[in-house]
């Protein structure tokens, strides 16, 4: 029986060919949005790894799912023309890997681009998760106890919803991906799981 056989991939995503690919990612050059996930997607053929392309959707976390020894790896493509990468209403996914490329990774010095990896847990810790959560529950609940109320209801069918919006702010100390103090720690906690 092959490993194809049972739902496996052949070849199996090894070490060294996962580490191999994530050089060559740090290593491309910036693209826009969709041009980026294709400049990935051509480095994920050359490398035959085996992978499903937007599996939720082309609005919607990951862009690629990847089966692996490790579980499958969600791979999510980021590119920005400034030093952060945008995350509107959704925040960075827990268990995602990130490919991040930047037109202006130093903003004060224009058309230096750069790409950095790391996993979306290490940018947004599990404590701060755990409080935004808190916060949604509690604000949903205001919300609800005033949907309730008669006078709520109108004759035009105002209504209101709460959406999710994630920034980073506080000055490049923070918000840079590639000076920040902990840069070079994310992408080796990257290839570090994957040793």
């Amino acid at each position: 029986m092959k490993i194809r056989d049972v739902g496996g991939t052949y070849p199996m995503l090894d070490s060294t060919r996962m580490c191999d690919f994530l050089t060559n990612a740090m290593n491309l050059k910036w693209k826009n949005g969709t041009e980026h996930e294709l400049q990935v997607m051509d480095l994920l053929d050359q490398m035959g790894i085996v992978y499903v392309y937007q599996p939720n959707g082309s609005q919607a976390f990951p862009d690629f799912e990847i089966p692996s020894r490790w579980g499958t790896i969600k791979l999510e493509c980021k590119s920005s023309q400034g030093a952060a990468p945008m995350y509107n209403s959704g925040r960075p996914h827990a268990d995602g890997l990130y490919i991040f490329t930047s037109k202006n990774s130093l903003p004060k010095v224009k058309g230096i681009e750069d790409t950095t990896i790391f996993f979306g847990d290490d940018v947004l810790t599990l404590e701060k998760r755990e409080i935004y959560d808190r916060m949604l529950l509690e604000m949903k609940d205001v919300l609800l106890r005033y949907q309730s109320k008669p006078e709520w209801q109108d004759d035009r069918g105002f209504d209101f919803y709460l959406r999710e919006m994630y920034t980073q702010s506080g000055g490049a100390e923070y918000t840079n991906y590639f000076t920040h103090k902990d840069r070079k720690q994310c992408e080796q906690n990257v290839f570090n799981f994957f040793k």
